[in-house]
């Protein structure tokens, strides 16, 4: 892959990688973009939602994210007031000044950065491998998990975006690597680890790790990890310096780091131009654009916003600007578009080893930081299930909640209209009749059974037993069949459902034999209730009558 790409980019050593000429990290920080600027919120409120406008409109949305987003998780940006390379450049020009020689030029340069980094102040600092996902980053893997957005182009290296859920190449491209990549040099595939996985103690060219797992590539055997040649990074390949670099082929896996003066990986770069070209929206935050062969991505597509608190050289070109931290315009992006944040989810890599299993080369920090990777998915196992179970304990909550209400609407339906006591009849040879109890609501569309869970009925002593009781999952309208020759009257005791906190109330029938039309009925006024039932308020009981058919009086 050595030579000019083969294709309408620019040759590698002016778009492909980062300038090599005169590059230093400072060199990188504009002195006259230092300086954050948050807009006024009555502005900023209108173009959140322009900006949600546009992402519900858009049929395909990408994010392309710097190190801004990250600040709030406790790592460091690069060219802000107090970012990395920012100091970098203030400790440069420092020295300059204590020997006497810093011009007017540098000595204003000096000013203005030291002016911005004290008024920013320090900051919340965390180790890279130890930080968690941001509402910047929980808000997008949101989008993408819902189909609202759908893709991710970054140039961090911390991993946190997979750590918000997101997946490798399908949902993310790493434009610059990732502290938990092992790339394979032959066959492509990505090993995502759960622990550092650059070597230490390494040329900054050098990017081996060892034998891949899958297609067994390995380094040559001319490897020694010292260069053979002054011509490393996007000057040469592994047969100018016997270097392991981001483009050689079929020389064992490497990690995915991009330092200055180096090629992409023809992977990432070909992922973050596809997306991109794709796009209607490409939502640029937390970045200063100012590594340009890379800056042209986010204008690929349709529309381009850019959300930053520093000024970028693309500032009139993007459709839309937004001055502004990117957690609270995320956030209240994410409310005007009436979609809430899922929270952190667990994340274990694809390609995690035992902690007793990281490789020697990996240092005992990492190994420690792996570990805390594992307690961090404890607890965030014990809060997704306690999640979990709060959700549940609501949703029960509501269903009996639900089922309370349509207890007490029937509760009262029946109470106004009153209670259906009867009995069906049937020959049962030579003088005997079969007949049937059963106990209805006389309202038309309540149910007794929603109500009550069970009735006794108290029936003739001549009878074993005379004491029968019948549940509503037994028989919806309780119904009890018997045979004998003589009527009597029947007593029953209905039993509510606890829900209601009623006592149990009795009821009588007089058992009816007549034939010619098969049933009798009794209607029977309920009683009035205490004070402390809720149905009671509502309720107004019928006045008592019977209903006899072909009584046998």
């Amino acid at each position: 892959k050595s030579g000019p790409r083969r294709d309408n980019y620019l040759t590698r050593t002016k778009s492909y990688s980062y300038q090599k000429p005169n590059a230093t990290m400072a060199s990188t920080v504009d002195a006259d973009r230092i300086q954050e600027i948050q807009e006024q919120s009555s502005s900023q409120e209108a173009k959140i939602k322009t900006l949600a406008n546009w992402v519900r409109k858009s049929k395909y949305t990408v994010f392309y994210t710097g190190a801004g987003v990250s600040t709030s998780a406790g790592i460091g940006d690069y060219r802000g007031p107090t970012g990395a390379w920012t100091m970098s450049r203030i400790r440069e020009l420092q020295r300059l000044k204590a020997r006497n020689v810093i011009s007017p030029k540098d000595r204003a340069e000096l000013n203005k950065l030291l002016a911005e980094s004290e008024k920013k102040g320090k900051q919340k600092s965390v180790p890279m491998i130890d930080a968690r996902p941001t509402p910047t980053h929980m808000a997008m893997s949101t989008l993408i998990r819902k189909k609202i957005a759908h893709y991710i182009v970054t140039t961090n290296l911390d991993g946190i975006h997979r750590k918000s859920g997101l997946k490798a190449h399908t949902q993310i491209c790493n434009l610059h690597g990732s502290v938990y990549a092992e790339r394979c040099t032959g066959c492509g595939y990505d090993f995502e680890r759960n622990y550092y996985t650059r070597r230490s103690r390494i040329h900054v060219h050098d990017h081996h790790i060892g034998q891949c797992q899958r297609c067994k590539s390995k380094p040559p055997s001319s490897y020694t990890g010292r260069p053979i040649s002054n011509n490393t990074g996007s000057d040469g390949d592994y047969r100018d310096n016997h270097l392991i670099g981001t483009r050689d082929e079929r020389v064992g896996t490497k990690d995915t780091h991009i330092n200055f003066g180096e090629c992409l990986d023809d992977m990432d770069w070909n992922e973050a131009d596809k997306h991109c070209r794709k796009a209607d929206l490409v939502i640029v935050a937390g970045t200063s654009m100012s590594l340009r062969h890379i800056t042209h991505f986010p204008f690929l597509a349709k529309r381009t916003v850019i959300i930053n608190l520093q000024q970028t050289p693309d500032d009139r070109k993007c459709d839309l600007r937004i001055w502004g931290k990117t957690d609270p315009v995320f956030e209240a992006l994410m409310e005007q578009l009436g979609i809430s944040i899922d929270p952190v989810p667990v994340w274990i890599p694809r390609d995690s080893v035992p902690i007793h299993k990281i490789p020697k080369y990996v240092s005992s920090y990492y190994v420690q930081a792996a570990k805390r990777l594992e307690d961090s998915n404890k607890k965030l196992k014990a809060e997704a299930k306690a999640r979990q179970e709060a959700v549940e304990e609501a949703a029960k909550k509501k269903r009996k909640e639900a089922q309370q209400t349509t207890e007490e609407k029937a509760a009262i339906a029946i109470l106004k209209s009153g209670i259906r006591f009867g009995n069906t009849v049937s020959r049962a040879g030579n003088s005997n009749f079969k007949w049937t109890l059963f106990l209805k609501s006389a309202a038309g569309e309540a149910k007794l059974n929603q109500v009550a869970d069970k009735v006794t009925y108290f029936l003739h002593p001549t009878f074993s037993p005379n004491k029968v009781t019948v549940s509503a999952a037994e028989s919806k309208n309780f119904e009890l069949s018997r045979i004998g020759w003589g009527t009597f009257e029947i007593t029953a005791q209905i039993h509510w459902k606890p829900s209601l906190n009623l006592r149990p109330i009795l009821v009588s029938h007089n058992l009816d034999f007549n034939l010619e039309s098969g049933i009798a009925t009794t209607i029977i006024k309920t009683p009035k209730l205490t004070s402390r039932d809720v149905v009671s308020r509502n309720s107004s009981p019928a006045e008592s009558h019977v209903e006899a058919v072909g009584c046998c009086g």
